[in-house]
């Protein structure tokens, strides 16, 4: 019977081991990029939020100096539109929204008492599509720099050329 609980606690030793090699957060650089355990995920969430916070900022001292005296010409009109629009833009949906998701995606598997969300890679992609979202955004905003220059009329441009050359 002594050896019955030692061949027992022998397995569940190993059992355990294993289960704790599974649940182990992978280690390096590549395994930061591979992390779907929802505290990971959340903490990206955050510093990332706080990190377009930190832009939105920027862009709000620049319209604070537009606005300082009477007229400055710091900022021309239609810069200083484009800017008040990626700060509302940025303060919102690169802020206030993915702050409190990431603050969710911490917080609630640990108040329910579970392991993680029932689809982490889920989590894991939108972090991702956040991310590239939020890039491609400045992106487009800081190559408009010059008026007359957009890449939306650019991009327009080329595909009524194309539609123009397939129809004739």
């Amino acid at each position: 019977m002594a050896d019955d609980t030692h061949i027992m606690d022998a397995r569940e030793m190993h059992e355990h081991e294993l289960l704790a090699q599974t649940w182990q957060l992978p280690r390096g650089f590549f395994g930061w990029f591979t992390h779907v355990h929802h505290q990971s995920i959340g903490k990206r969430f955050i510093i990332t939020a706080f990190s377009f916070f930190f832009l939105g900022g920027v862009l709000a001292l620049l319209m604070r100096l537009q606005l300082a005296r009477p007229q400055q010409t710091l900022l021309g009109p239609d810069l200083y539109n484009q800017i008040f629009t990626m700060h509302g833009s940025t303060m919102m949906f690169l802020f206030a929204v993915p702050v409190m998701q990431g603050m969710s995606i911490y917080l609630v598997p640990l108040m329910l008492g579970t392991r993680d969300f029932a689809f982490p890679r889920l989590n894991a992609f939108s972090y991702w599509i956040y991310l590239l979202g939020g890039i491609v955004l400045y992106a487009f905003f800081s190559a408009q720099r010059r008026p007359g220059r957009r890449l939306v009329h650019l991009c327009a441009a080329g595909r009524s050329g194309v539609l123009a050359r397939e129809t004739h």
